[in-house]
This record gives C-alpha cells, structure tokens and sequence, in this order.
C-alpha cells in the first residue's frame, strides 16, 4: 500500500507509524510536499509520480479534487469522524476486493462514479444528477 497524503510529513508519519508500527502494510508515504497547489490552494495528487501503472492504482480521497489528475483512478470517501459507528472503510473493503482482478480498474472506476461526466454539465449540476442517477420507469 502506499499512502499519499496531503498532510506535512511531520504529522502523518505519526499517525501512519501508529497504524502501521511495523511497516507490514504501508510500502511508501507521499506527503504534501508530493502534492501540486492550485492557484486557489488546494493540493492535488498526479499519480504519475509514482511511475507505477495507472491501470492498477486507485486513490481514495474524501475530496474529489486531489485526484482530477486522474479522476478515473478515484474513489470518493467521506470524512472519517464518527469512531465506531464509522462505515466507509468496511464498504470500500468490498468494492476494492471486487476490482483485485480488473485489467484496469479505471474502468469500473468509471462505470461506477462517473466522474467523466461531470466536465459536461459544469454549469448544470442538478441536469448531471439526473443524467447519472435518476433512472426513468417504464
């Protein structure tokens, strides 16, 4: 696993030391320092640092902005602050075991989130709603 945070490096190693105190799991760390800043500040992640194969890696982000670098390679989570009434990471345990054998996993990716659409309907968000979302009975 590699973590790429958009956290200073001085206050994520304490908390990934603490997950990970025998670095059994997390293989890399990526910091903010890794991140490339918006002209209005926010950080962004481009997995092409990683040189690695862009049809095997998924960044899961509670803001959809760190990955429009690569918005099929994404996976929305929301913020994790409700302890043990928390859920996130027992559904996103089952949607990233179904893709351990995808040849690409921007393709279920894409098929899922359809984040490609979203540049379409910029100024219209309540039109992508319905595109994506509302399905019509016949």
């Amino acid at each position: 696993m590699i973590v790429f945070t958009a956290s200073h490096s001085c206050y994520a190693n304490v908390v990934l030391d603490y997950l990970d105190p025998n670095d059994q799991y997390i293989h890399h760390r990526l910091f903010r320092d890794h991140c490339y800043q918006t002209p209005e500040g926010m950080y962004c992640k481009d997995l092409r640092v990683l040189d690695r194969d862009l049809s095997q890696m998924v960044l899961v982000d509670n803001a959809a902005y760190s990955y429009a670098a690569q918005p099929d390679n994404g996976i929305p989570i929301l913020p994790y602050y409700h302890g043990k009434s928390d859920f996130e990471l027992r559904a996103l345990e089952k949607y990233i075991l179904n893709m351990v054998m995808a040849s690409d996993v921007r393709q279920i990716n894409r098929q899922t989130f359809q984040f490609h659409q979203y540049r379409n309907y910029y100024s219209n968000p309540e039109r992508l709603v319905e595109e994506i979302y509302m399905v019509e009975e016949k």
